[in-house]
């Protein structure tokens, strides 16, 4: 069986190099790694007699440290310049499950130190930037059944099938570049089919693997995309910022590194970033609609002061606001308790909320004059009508938090019928309060199918906009008496996981989406 060596080439900075030598030193005995220090001269072999999957998991981890790493046959003569390889998955043993132990404690001491010390996220922001991360290329023709066969699967985008007949070419010709060329090739075409599907967990496995096998910036640059769309924030911007150094030069790349940091609350940043994709041709409706709001933002708080509480961080425009912020923070703070009961969800990373100016809230939002707050990775709202004791800031701020926690849960990936119910529940002090207001509501009204109410009610003509979110409290209503609370919990879950709504209600509530909406419309009409 052939065998691999992990080559250490070097390291982004001094932190990347104390954070990879910190991760060698606690890998088992077993791996027999030899011993890395400051000043250890690089290229340098750190592991020799590695299998494949073991080599590849080591060098994903490294990577996330900063690390430049390659995998390369134990029989390659320069380690400066390894071949890509690939061999048979290998057989398990005690020796590997070691070493799969020791990475899974440096993994897992690792997330425990990003826990600590990562500074505080905003939450997920719904809505994402469409685009298509690009065609499958064609693989280069060989003289090689097993090869020939793969191009043609390729073609078909049958990329699993063609992944393994080129790693069955690879086990019968282990040192044939071209094979290996053409297995990068097809594991990235796969990652972006993944990526394309809504999948980025996979493609980043997938890439992890092309990764070892290529110098392409590229494929870094897709790694990077494929963690942000998996919302892993640090790696990402760590990954992109590395493939941009490397020379990757494409408007997906800065698009996901200005969502990376639109989602760490730097707008500034992330407006350069959507800027620099522009310059390179980067354009449509949803990605000027996320610019222009990114903009709009930076100008209407470029003075804004900051206050924190336990669980909200609230930025507005100082002076006279101060007292509406602190009476925001108190109700929030009940909110918090409140609607985490009802999902059984308490964050521990804080929440962004921003107070505007009631002249500036409808100019930087694009919503309508009846919108009251809104929620789209922060919590903003307008001071116009801040009041301590009022029912409505309340019920509004509840409703606004209900978004937060129920975009954790679900990842986003819900429709919006489901996402408002949700909100109106969570504005209830008590079981079913707003059962009246909703029934008054819809009484003598043509009911929406739940299709209609999948996007954004701001669509809708303004007087059916109250009979959308009656319907929609009553929907989640319903769910409640049918199922309970605790399925409806993980409904939501099960979405978060990337399964479509319909294959969750059948595996969670054991009935077709389209049953449920019949019985609901029957429910409410009779």
């Amino acid at each position: 069986m052939t065998t691999f060596e992990l080559v250490l080439l070097g390291y982004r900075n001094d932190l990347a190099r104390e954070r990879a030598i910190a991760f060698l030193r606690r890998l088992p005995p077993e791996l027999g790694a030899a011993d890395v220090h400051r000043d250890t001269p690089l290229p340098h072999v750190v592991i020799s007699n590695l299998d494949h999957d073991v080599g590849l998991e080591l060098c994903a981890e490294l990577r996330k440290r900063g690390a430049q790493v390659r995998l390369t046959s134990s029989s390659d003569e320069s380690a400066a310049a390894p071949s890509p390889a690939a061999d048979a998955p290998p057989q398990f043993s005690a020796t590997r499950a070691l070493i799969l132990g020791g990475l899974l404690v440096c993994s897992l001491a690792a997330a425990r130190w990003v826990q600590v010390n990562r500074p505080a996220l905003p939450p997920v922001a719904p809505e994402a930037i469409a685009a298509d991360i690009g065609a499958p290329a064609a693989l280069p023709l060989q003289r090689n059944p097993l090869n020939d066969a793969a191009v043609e699967l390729n073609a078909r985008g049958e990329f699993e099938a063609a992944v393994e007949k080129l790693r069955d070419a690879i086990r019968q010709t282990p040192h044939h570049d071209v094979l290996y060329a053409n297995l990068v090739t097809v594991l990235r075409n796969w990652a972006v089919a993944e990526i394309n599907a809504d999948r980025p967990d996979e493609a980043i496995r997938l890439l992890n693997e092309a990764v070892g096998h290529s110098d392409d910036p590229n494929l870094l640059s897709l790694l990077g995309i494929a963690q942000e769309r998996a919302g892993e924030w640090y790696d990402a911007e760590e990954t992109l910022r590395l493939a941009m150094d490397r020379g990757a030069h494409d408007a997906m790349a800065f698009i996901s590194l200005g969502r990376v940091y639109r989602e760490r609350g730097d707008r500034e940043g992330a407006v350069a970033m959507f800027q620099r994709a522009r310059e390179i041709g980067a354009a449509g409706p949803e990605f000027d609609a996320m610019l222009g709001r990114l903009e709009r933002e930076l100008d209407a708080e470029w003075d804004f002061v900051e206050i924190s509480t336990p669980h909200f961080r609230l930025s507005f425009a100082g002076g006279e606001d101060r007292e509406a912020a602190h009476i925001v923070s108190s109700v929030l703070e009940d909110a918090y308790f409140a609607v985490g009961r009802k999902l059984d969800l308490f964050p521990e990373i804080p929440t962004e909320v921003v107070l505007y100016a009631s002249e500036d809230f409808h100019t930087v939002t694009q919503t309508p004059d009846w919108t009251g707050g809104v929620y789209d990775g922060r919590i903003k709202l307008p001071v116009r009508g801040i009041t301590a004791g009022g029912d409505l800031l309340q019920r509004t701020l509840r409703h606004e938090y209900g978004h937060v926690l129920v975009t954790q849960l679900s990842g986003g990936h819900i429709p919006v019928w489901l996402n408002e119910g949700l909100a109106i529940w969570a504005e209830e002090e008590h079981e079913g309060d707003r059962e009246d207001w909703a029934h008054g509501i819809i009484a003598g009204q043509r009911l929406f199918a739940l299709t209609d109410l999948e996007p954004s009610f701001t669509r809708l003509p303004a007087d059916r906009v109250q009979v959308a979110y009656a319907q929609s409290y009553l929907a989640v209503r319903h769910i409640l008496e049918e199922y309970g609370d605790r399925r409806l919990v993980e409904l939501l879950r099960h979405a978060g996981e990337g399964k479509p709504l319909d294959a969750a209600f059948e595996s969670v509530l054991s009935v077709q989406i389209s049953d449920f909406e019949s019985a609901l419309i029957r429910n409410l009409t009779t």
